[in-house]
């Protein structure tokens, strides 16, 4: 493993201009200032990934300048794209300036229906406003994020085939996690999660991922992500881990005071603002050591960190290896509908 961390999630703000039902997210006015940003970025140095958290980033007056600021290799950019003409101006000035590979992911629910019932009245509308603008900018990828939970998880397999249709280069459902903002949501039971994905499987292994890639990459890409939701069924009904957690040695959340987490689950431990990344890294260290003595292995179902942990999971990517062998055309065809016998 590199000394350095590989993903950073930086928080650059907790303002935000929508309060979804499934957030878990504290919301404040707090920006993460351009001085301390730069202290920060110092003391990490350049890292392969850069994931930008908030409240929203598009709300940060300089968001610019702070991604440039750690020049990453990949940068993602999750949005509520509730201001497309301002995110469009930002998304343009950002692909003229960074040199890395940049993403895009657009918050959608489900159809206006079901999407507005957990973020608010016209949200739908306003974030494929953003998703139309900047879906025509060349040298961005831009994928749609979903929020598994049982309000909107009958309309899911419809949507999976809608967003294919609507040219997004990826479509995102990540499952309901911590203390979302509406205590009564909950995920389906594990039997209901099954069969959606069973629907959805054709849909996400249809995805090109080919930009810039070796054909062969691509087959690897999509075996990882066939194995990614397979494992997540796997936690959700063994209540276990899959593998063993390495965040504390890839993963950092970074937020706007400059405190740090190993993920966004787990408590702060440090802060970059007045510590070093040495003394920063020992905490970590010690706090999860001391979290599976009492709690057992550390385990979770967010697809950021059930990607980075795979890769270090000997059984698992000889799994995804041969299903990209195996691998050899997608299996559904945008326009296609997935039914229920898909």
């Amino acid at each position: 493993m590199r000394r350095l961390p590989q993903h950073i999630v930086l928080h650059v703000t907790t303002r935000c201009d929508l309060r979804c039902r499934t957030c878990f997210v504290e919301k404040g006015g707090r920006d993460l200032s351009l001085d301390d940003a730069r202290t920060i970025a110092g003391k990490v140095g350049r890292v392969r990934w850069l994931d930008i958290g908030g409240g929203e980033p598009f709300l940060h007056p300089n968001l610019l300048e702070i991604c440039g600021l750690f020049n990453p290799r990949d940068l993602t950019i999750p949005t509520n794209g509730q201001r497309p003409e301002k995110i469009e101006a930002a998304v343009r000035a950002l692909r003229a300036n960074m040199r890395g590979a940049v993403t895009i992911a657009v918050s959608l629910d489900g159809f206006a229906g079901a999407n507005d019932a957990l973020r608010g009245v016209g949200a739908f509308d306003r974030a494929m406003g953003t998703f139309k603008r900047i879906r025509g900018i060349s040298g961005i990828s831009v994928k749609v994020n979903t929020v598994v939970c049982a309000a909107n998880i009958g309309v899911l397999p419809e949507f999976a085939a809608h967003v294919r249709d609507m040219g997004a280069d990826y479509h995102s459902l990540l499952l309901l996690r911590g203390r979302p903002a509406d205590s009564q949501l909950a995920l389906p039971p594990v039997v209901e999660l099954r069969e959606m994905f069973e629907k959805v499987r054709p849909v996400l292994a249809s995805y090109a991922f080919q930009k810039g890639r070796h054909p062969f990459m691509a087959r690897l890409l999509h075996s990882a992500q066939q194995e990614m939701l397979a494992l997540s069924m796997r936690v959700l009904q063994e209540d276990r881990a899959a593998f063993p957690c390495r965040a504390p040695w890839v993963h950092r959340v970074i937020y706007p005071d400059g405190s740090v987490a190993m993920c966004e689950l787990m408590p702060c431990c440090g802060n970059l603002l007045s510590e070093d990344l040495d003394s920063v890294d020992a905490r970590i260290s010690r706090a999860f050591g001391r979290h599976e003595s009492e709690h057992g292995a550390c385990f979770c179902t967010h697809n950021c960190n059930m990607a980075e942990n795979m890769m270090f999971h000997p059984q698992t990517m000889g799994r995804v290896l041969l299903g990209a062998l195996k691998r050899r055309k997608p299996e559904f065809a945008p326009g296609e509908k997935t039914g229920d016998g898909a």
